[in-house]
């Protein structure tokens, strides 16, 4: 699990430079939480004050694609337990057993959510290569991999194991040219506004109608530039360690429609999935219904009757093609008590 050590200093000025560019541009979207990994980020003692090294850390999760019942994708990496939970109790072990040794006081286990710049440390540390998908790839896993870190009191000496195989993308482009939104600008440039793994958890509001027919049967994430990259695709089958999440076993996409918000943070409690929330996975369950060609009573029922407006106004949207969906749109847009609901439904009839 291990891959590498390094001092917290702080990473290279360009860097830090090509950071503050990104979110200048705005592509950043609703993802604000970035702006306080912009401040502290780069700098581990920025954050910890008291850091002077920091261990490097690799979970492989390559495993068969998968989702809900009877359809309805899910990114690999949600489909079985919590990577925050498996991933970070490691770490803390390994914490705590160097705590107990005496070789620092004070540690803190770091895996995504804390505001680190992990894939820039995992590069300097040659934990593995940026993919022309922007992505960390390691030589044998590929970009079936997830990052965490732990920073101690003690300074550490850069180190890493030597890798089986020097590894670069080449002249490869199939992550670029399979992106179903056209999200990338070009080799390690993604817009992630365009891109699904964004809109389907980080965004809490409306998907660009646009954008919704190419989402297809996504409902959380996607995988498809991992999916197609050469590096990784022949590594081993890492399902029993990540397990299924027993919801994506029992749900199809109309029993998820039907799931009250306390019932939804019950059942999915330990996924992934919850990051999405409650309306959020319910809005991109009906895009992928109306992609999957599902109509049905349910759909219909959460279009007119659903308490979330999100939801409403896309399985509107998912019916647009069903003469049923007509008349739904008409009473909606006459009637439904949120005005985005109203317009969706006026857009899909104008249509």
């Amino acid at each position: 699990m291990l891959r590498a050590t390094l001092p917290a200093e702080p990473l290279e000025p360009a860097v830090q430079e090509r950071h503050r560019e990104w979110m200048a541009s705005g592509r950043a979207g609703e993802m604000t939480y970035l702006q306080e990994t912009a401040a502290v980020g780069a700098s581990l003692r920025d954050w910890k004050s008291w850091a002077r090294g920091a261990l490097l850390f690799g979970l492989p999760y390559h495993r068969a694609g998968g989702g809900f019942r009877g359809g309805g994708s899910v990114a690999r990496y949600a489909l079985g337990k919590d990577y925050h939970h498996v991933l970070g109790r490691r770490i803390e072990k390994v914490g705590r057993r160097l705590q107990r040794a005496g070789l620092t006081q004070r540690f803190r286990r770091a895996v995504d959510a804390a505001p680190v710049l992990e894939r820039e440390w995992a590069l300097r540390g040659q934990v593995g290569f940026r993919g022309k998908n922007t992505l960390l790839l390691h030589p044998e896993h590929g970009p079936w991999i997830l990052l965490g870190e732990l920073l101690i009191e003690a300074e550490l000496p850069a180190w890493a194991p030597p890798p089986a195989r020097q590894a670069t993308c080449g002249s490869c482009t199939r992550c670029l040219d399979a992106c179903p939104t056209a999200a990338f600008d070009g080799p390690y440039l993604l817009d992630p506004r365009r891109c699904l793994s964004y809109l389907t958890i980080e965004s809490k509001g409306w998907i660009p109608r646009d954008l919704r027919p190419l989402a297809g049967a996504w409902v959380y994430g996607c995988d498809v530039c991992l999916e197609v990259c050469p590096f990784g695709a022949k590594d081993a089958d890492h399902s029993g360690a990540w397990g299924l999440h027993p919801a994506l076993e029992r749900l199809s996409l109309e029993d998820l429609l039907t799931v009250p918000q306390p019932v939804f943070d019950r059942l999915f409690t330990g996924s992934p999935l919850r990051r999405a929330g409650w309306d959020g996975l319910l809005r991109n369950a009906c895009v992928a219904l109306g992609n999957l060609d599902r109509p049905g009573p349910v759909l219909e029922w959460a279009a007119g009757g659903h308490p979330s407006a999100l939801v409403r106004g896309h399985a509107l949207w998912a019916l647009g093609r069903l003469e049923a969906g007509r008349s739904l749109r008409e009473r909606a847009a006459a009637a439904d008590p949120d005005p985005a609901v109203r317009e969706e439904a006026r857009i899909g009839l104008a249509r």
